[in-house]
């Protein structure tokens, strides 16, 4: 019966997983855009960078679980990889501006 018992709550904790990979990645996308919006330096980096990275493992990590749950992994590993990708070409284009000719 305990083998039973931990397994399925092996189970529920690789679906959230994938679940928090998926909320931070709406966290990290929202604090962009406020950040982009608003002009303002006043959000700190950790929604930028460590959020994103978080978000993209454990999404890789919640690959691991049931067909159903794995939906919400597959959305975070897209959603925190777009924001990895979208810093970094804001980071390259940013260099290509030559501001004293």
């Amino acid at each position: 019966m305990e083998l039973n018992r931990q397994t399925k709550r092996h189970h529920s904790f690789l679906a959230v997983v994938g679940l928090i990979s998926f909320l931070l990645g709406l966290f990290s996308l929202a604090g962009l855009n406020a950040g982009l919006i608003l002009k303002t330096d006043i959000i700190p980096g950790f929604l930028f960078y460590q959020l994103p990275f978080l978000g993209l493992f454990l999404g890789l990590i919640g690959l691991f679980t049931g067909k159903r749950s794995r939906l919400y992994a597959f959305w975070g590993i897209a959603l925190n990889a777009f924001i990895l990708v979208f810093i970094t070409m804001m980071f390259i284009l940013a260099w290509m501006i030559n501001v004293k000719p």
